[in-house]
């Protein structure tokens, strides 16, 4: 019933019958909570969702959606017709389903092995016999809008499989941004092989990737959702898709240090606030918790909007400051620290210079 697809489908044939059916949900279109301070890692889930994310920002919830998501491929094997387009239409992300229909465009007029589809890749929501049988389903929580779902199947001979889906909530819906499965896909899943294949040919990765034309937008039209990888190497990264009316216009790219595991929980979060008063919201980037003697500290990425380009540049030294508050009354940056008798604040100030760096200037005082 599985079609073979093209030379990179070829790695997958091989573990075929034992790869599950996979999906993965992309960080697009999430809004991003505009502010004048930061705030705290367990408020953007609310923030960055809109109503009832709340509710959304669970364990529960993406486990019901997996759920759901199946329950809607049996009901169609059950009539008979099986569309993964529309199942990728109802359940994948937008930037999935822009990057799957470019490389639809370029599979139409190419030639032979240079296809990535064959006429049917439905191997990535089916596994073996129909229906599927969930054994169970493990979410993990990993960012403000980004979980991963590891889901069990039965298989007929009393054996299980499985596959780990890559969750993004979207438009107030957990949904598939990739389908991990290290045997048969490699290390970045199946959406890692579509961008490796969109590179190689050209492809844009997204329909109307080009950048706006007209006048310069305003930064309140911006929407930016992030992805984090490799959070178990000695500098995991992130990607923070930057889009405007659905184009995407940037992908800014970075890292964090090594940090302990729990210490990355709110690693890939993602605020708005003009951070250099300049009267245009800039790109904060949540690098998770530093931890320090006896206290930790919350460190940013800032990505600075150039009204001149149109595009964000990432700051080398605000990620210097540990527990940054934005000041926009006295256009100042705040950090502090905890003292040693574990209550108070010991504040500083922080100033934008003319070459964009930001020095710390004038006395420290406590709170």
């Amino acid at each position: 019933m599985l079609e073979v697809m093209n030379k990179y489908s070829i790695v997958m044939n091989k573990y075929f019958l034992f790869t599950v059916a996979m999906l993965a949900f992309i960080a697009c279109g999430n809004k991003t909570a505009n502010s004048s301070n930061l705030q705290d890692s367990t408020a953007v889930a609310d923030s960055v969702s809109g109503v009832g994310s709340s509710d959304l920002w669970s364990e529960d919830a993406v486990e019901s959606q997996v759920r759901k998501m199946y329950a809607r491929l049996n009901d169609m094997d059950k009539r008979g017709i099986v569309s993964i387009s529309l199942l990728d239409k109802e359940f994948c992300t937008g930037y999935f389903n822009g990057l799957k229909q470019n490389i639809e465009k370029h599979d139409a007029n190419a030639m032979g092995d240079n296809r990535f589809y064959g006429d049917e890749e439905g191997y990535r929501w089916m596994h073996g016999k129909m229906p599927l049988t969930i054994e169970s389903v493990k979410v993990e929580l990993l960012t403000g809008n980004m979980a991963n779902a590891t889901v069990r199947f039965a298989t007929k001979n009393g054996g299980s499989n499985e596959i780990t889906l890559e969750m993004w909530l979207e438009n107030g819906q957990w949904r598939v941004n990739n389908f991990i499965d290290t045997k048969a896909f490699g290390k970045n899943g199946f959406i890692g092989m579509m961008e490796r294949y969109a590179r190689d040919n050209n492809i844009p990765f997204e329909a109307g990737e080009e950048s706006a034309e007209g006048s310069t937008p305003s930064t309140a039209d911006y929407d930016v959702s992030v992805r984090t990888t490799d959070l178990d190497s000695e500098k995991p990264r992130y990607e923070a898709i930057i889009r405007i009316n659905g184009k995407t216009v940037q992908v800014a790219e970075g890292y964090t240090e090594g940090y302990p595991q729990d210490m990355l929980k709110s690693f890939g979060n993602v605020w708005q606030a003009d951070v250099n008063f300049d009267g245009y919201d800039d790109v904060l980037i949540s690098l998770g918790l530093e931890p320090v003697s006896d206290q930790v500290f919350k460190l940013y990425d800032a990505w600075i909007y150039n009204p001149n380009d149109g595009k964000f540049h990432k700051s080398p030294t605000f990620r210097d400051i540990c527990n940054p508050e934005i000041d926009a009354k006295k256009k100042r940056i705040l950090s502090h620290y905890v003292a040693r008798d574990g209550h108070t604040k010991v504040y500083s100030a922080h100033y934008w210079q003319r070459d964009g760096s930001i020095q710390e200037m004038g006395d420290s005082w406590t709170k």
